[in-house]
């Protein structure tokens, strides 16, 4: 088990902060896990020309990874030291808004990262801007320049942003730019994206300036070092293995690992006992059906409706969920059929079930899968993989 971190409070409210499962992890004391990703991604940083891209499906711990890099890149220490930067895209987002964003957050912060280094001495660095000006990536390179520290500049979601302009075109120049005139700062782009290719255009003229960090679904190992860091932090005992199931349960997915880590431990807490049990997991279960995260419920519910009561939706799409997937998350009818074997109890051939997957790809039922490939060789994927282990 994972050492306790010294801290005061009472065994709830360090149960709160331990298990975050409707926010992003922000703090490399609550990072568990992939800690290659970590070191890949900071190599990056602190190599001179490179940049790097955070990508892979929703809800699967990108921002957190960002954000634990931009907090322990940072030098706070050296006057010459890193810094960091995080904003947030949004579907109201072009590029000249992003890099707004980005200097108007240097600027409300200057002194807490330490871009102006004395308070009585005049003000050094602070960088006077027409949003007008910025319009392509030699603006953004000479802002970025006038920095008194090199910089990490994390833009995360860049996927949010509409790709209707030239905003992803004009990202990719702004990193070549960057490498090509040696500028002492590092652009971390963050989205959701099966690969490079569809969260940035142009993606090939600097494939030699960027690491790309596919972030895939956590291990059982990394799921349950976050259960066993929560639970101990918290002051509780677990019984033997309870770590390993509910990182079963999570599917891959850290959130639902900090959903059932926080109500196992709550069901404990509750009943005045420091060590929680699978009774207690059993309990939480539902608690965290309830509590979920987004609208996956609501997306359930839509997907698997029917007024017949006979019909198999909700057995396939758990059969779904269970199958065996490729890298990006893919899966074949005949990946179907043996899960749907174990819960029916009952071998059906592909055919059966065949018009099930492509009702979960129509509107009328969210649509809750998206499919590709051609005829006979379709391959079948959840548009919202938190869905699975909430299934």
């Amino acid at each position: 088990m994972l050492p306790v971190t010294t801290v005061s409070g009472a065994p709830r409210d360090r149960l709160r902060r331990s298990f975050t499962p409707h926010r992003p992890i922000h703090l490399p004391e609550w990072f568990a896990g992939r800690t290659h990703l970590l070191d890949r991604a900071a190599d990056a940083v602190n190599t001179s020309g490179r940049h790097v891209i955070l990508f892979g499906e929703r809800g699967i711990g990108k921002t957190s990874l960002a954000r634990v890099l931009a907090v322990g890149i940072q030098e706070p220490d050296s006057p010459v030291g890193l810094r960091a930067i995080v904003v947030v895209c949004s579907s109201a987002d072009d590029y000249s808004s992003i890099w707004r964003k980005v200097f108007q957050e240097i600027q409300v912060t200057q002194r807490q990262l330490g871009f102006i280094q004395d308070a009585t001495a005049p003000v050094v660095g602070r960088i006077e801007m027409d949003d007008a000006a910025i319009e392509d990536p030699n603006d953004v390179r000479l802002y970025v320049r006038s920095l008194p520290n090199p910089s990490v500049i994390v833009i995360d979601e860049f996927d949010r942003v509409p790709n209707t302009g030239d905003t992803q075109r004009l990202m990719a120049d702004t990193i070549k730019v960057f490498s090509d005139t040696d500028v002492e700062s590092t652009i971390v782009l963050v989205g959701v994206a099966d690969s490079i290719a569809d969260l940035i255009a142009g993606h090939e003229s600097i494939a030699r300036s960027i690491a790309q960090v596919q972030v895939l679904p956590m291990t059982v190992t990394e799921l349950s070092q976050i259960v066993q860091r929560g639970l101990n932090y918290a002051g509780l005992d677990f019984e033997d293995g309870l770590d390993a199931k509910i990182a079963e349960l999570s599917q891959g997915y850290p959130a639902y690992a900090h959903l059932l880590g926080l109500w196992s431990g709550r069901r404990t807490l509750d009943a005045n006992r420091s060590r929680v049990t699978f009774a207690d997991l059993d309990v939480a279960i539902e608690d965290s059906l309830l509590n979920a995260a987004g609208n996956v419920q609501q997306e359930y519910e839509l997907a698997v409706a029917s007024v017949r009561k006979d019909n198999l939706f909700r057995e396939v799409l758990l059969a779904c969920a269970l199958a065996d997937k490729d890298s990006l998350g893919r899966f074949a009818a005949v990946n179907v059929r043996e899960p749907l074997a174990l819960i029916t109890e009952r071998d059906y051939t592909t055919g059966a079930f065949q018009s099930h997957l492509a009702k979960f790809a129509e509107t009328q039922r969210g649509p809750v899968l998206k499919k590709t490939g051609s005829r006979r060789n379709y391959r079948w994927q959840f548009l919202n993989p938190q869905l699975i282990p909430y299934i």
